[in-house]
């Protein structure tokens, strides 16, 4: 397990981490203490705790408009269209194996007619 220094709000602190999450944690710190200096700079709140919250609701905030403008039926066209090709291709194999079936019987029927 690794760990990793990351400073929010001029305050450092130490956490564990998977190994290679490391520049990846602190990339995300950055962009959270960004977004608090830009809050903190604003003078909109007075308490750290207040900044920390405001900060946690702004990025709650980001985090759902992006998800809002997903495109969510693009995804579910790509599933369907996914399980219409799905379906095709058995529908194709199970017609393949029928062919099959019926060539063994006619097999099965002509030797049991030599064999009379």
């Amino acid at each position: 397990m690794a760990q990793v220094t990351l400073t929010v709000n001029k305050r450092s602190f130490t956490i564990a981490c998977e190994e290679g999450q490391e520049k990846r944690l602190e990339k995300l710190a950055a962009y959270v203490d960004e977004r608090v200096q830009n809050i903190s700079a604003a003078g909109v709140v007075r308490t750290e705790s207040n900044l920390m919250s405001l900060t946690a609701i702004l990025l709650a905030d980001e985090l759902l408009e992006a998800q809002d403008s997903a495109p969510q039926s693009g995804n579910n066209d790509n599933a369907e269209d996914f399980s219409k090709k799905l379906q095709e291709a058995l529908q194709k194999q199970e017609t393949e194996y029928a062919k099959q079936v019926d060539a063994l019987t006619d097999s099965v029927e002509k030797l049991a007619e030599s064999l009379k």
